[in-house]
């Protein structure tokens, strides 16, 4: 299961360009892609009423289409369920929780795309939409093997890295960079020229692994670095036998952080919610690790109530949790383990009628976060922020690479005029304790339906 890094890349680049584009006019996204489909797809209206954390809000169409009522009160009541047990569970001693996002336009996926002079006016464009959001710390991937010394272009992606670090520092925000699986190859709208892992042996690849996590402490100091979460994505790029159990995988691990100068960066390992907890417990006694690293992103099944579990081992072990990845997949048991490789399943989190749900996760997540020491959460698909997609007959059967091109196109469109979606202004107001965690994990239709209506009509962005 690749979690976010097989599903959030392929519209990167296009947000990239677009968000440049955005300093000249509105116009030109519209003008590059057929209005009758656009139109059909988003609502351009918004709402500015009110005096909270919110303005300039677009308005979507959040009726939940026959086809989909039945996968959404499944999962509403999957997050009901462990909501309503994380109110019954005593809270560990208050902590602070850095909130954050993905920094989409700097995801070193991306490739040489990175390298053209529109790529840090992206960067610098997105930084200033989030921030307005009130998130207070970002996300970068930053794979093997882009930043070690053989690698095409070694220099021009360290400065462009140390130009995105001083750009988060700057605005005073966090950092976590993940590190903990290769670039990704084969995948449409990436440009990796010729990475190859098919000649690289397992010692090769643990010793210029390693090198490259000391120079990402020692000339990017992230606050966090993530070298080794999802455990099956590190098996499926590399097929590497040797990290293919739990016992493998902590012999790994150790071997990346023996010998290791961390300075003042937290190391976090941990496993996808997807992944057996055993992979975990390989790793939980190595003194080196800072942090229980956690990525959450299908809810059906146990996924979520072994983050319970997890939440234990925190306290068990003095280790807080950094979640780093997570998004509400909408998939179901009986659709597998592909979640993040199956494109109609992706293309369910573009539209609109999900909004009040996802909005639901991020609450139960900062719920989790409160009762739990987690010390950073960071959702994905950060694009949701900015934009959505309505659905309709027009957009219902659209590919999915298409439909993302379109909700990129509109998620610059709004950063560029200062509108965000229904879920980002949710976010802010999750951000600055609006919120009120303990009251709404109540059947759906009951409480959470007409209480974020109300928000809606009293919410007011800070430009």
């Amino acid at each position: 299961m690749l979690g976010r890094r097989g599903v959030s890349t392929v519209l990167v680049a296009l947000i990239i360009v677009i968000l440049l584009v955005a300093a000249f006019g509105t116009y030109i996204y519209f003008s590059s892609f057929p209005s009758s489909s656009l139109t059909s797809f988003s609502t351009p209206t918004t709402l500015a009423t009110g005096g909270m954390m919110c303005s300039n809000v677009a308005d979507y169409d959040e009726t939940i289409p026959p086809a989909y009522q039945s996968m959404y009160s499944a999962l509403s009541q999957i997050l009901d369920i462990f909501g309503q047990t994380l109110n019954s569970t005593s809270p560990v001693a208050s902590h602070g929780v850095i909130y954050a996002t993905e920094l989409l336009p700097a995801d070193s996926n991306i490739g040489q795309r990175l390298l053209s002079p529109q790529a840090m006016q992206g960067v610098i464009n997105y930084l200033d939409a989030i921030q307005k959001l009130g998130v207070q710390g970002v996300t970068i991937d930053v794979s093997f093997p882009i930043l070690t010394p053989t690698f095409p272009n070694y220099d021009q992606y360290l400065q462009f890295y140390e130009n995105v670090v001083a750009q988060v520092r700057q605005r005073g925000m966090k950092m976590d960079i993940e590190s903990e699986a290769p670039l990704l190859v084969g995948y449409p709208g990436l440009s990796l020229g010729s990475v190859s892992y098919a000649n690289l042996t397992y010692s090769d690849y643990v010793s210029e692994d390693k090198e490259m996590i000391q120079t990402v402490i020692n000339d990017l100091h992230p606050d966090y670095l993530n070298i080794g979460t999802e455990t099956d994505t590190l098996q499926m790029l590399l097929h590497y036998p040797e990290v293919s159990t739990p016992q493998g995988w902590g012999t790994y691990i150790s071997s990346l952080l023996t010998g290791l100068n961390k300075s003042s960066t937290k190391i976090n390992v941990g496993i996808g919610s997807w992944d057996p907890i055993t992979y975990l417990y390989a790793t939980l006694n190595d003194s080196a690790v800072d942090a229980i690293d956690v990525h959450v992103y299908p809810v059906y099944g146990n996924y979520l109530s072994i983050l319970t579990r997890i939440g234990q081992l925190s306290e068990e072990y003095g280790k807080p949790i950094v979640i780093d990845e997570m998004w509400l997949h909408k998939s179901t048991m009986t659709e597998g383990h592909n979640f993040a490789t199956d494109a109609e399943i992706s293309a369910r989190n573009l539209y609109a009628f999900w909004i009040p749900l996802d909005e639901k996760f991020l609450e139960v997540m900062s719920k989790y976060s409160q009762v739990y020491n987690v010390a950073y959460l960071s959702p994905f698909e950060v694009t949701n922020f900015f934009a959505y997609l309505d659905y309709n007959s027009a957009s219902a059967n659209v590919p999915y690479y298409e439909a993302r091109q379109v909700a990129g196109r509109a998620a610059a469109v709004s950063i560029a005029n200062g509108i965000v979606s229904p879920l980002g202004c949710y976010y802010a107001e999750l951000i600055d304790g609006q919120i009120p965690l303990n009251a709404s994990f109540l059947p759906f239709d009951i409480v959470s339906v007409s209480y974020l209506s109300k928000k809606r009509n009293a919410i007011q962005f800070l430009t």
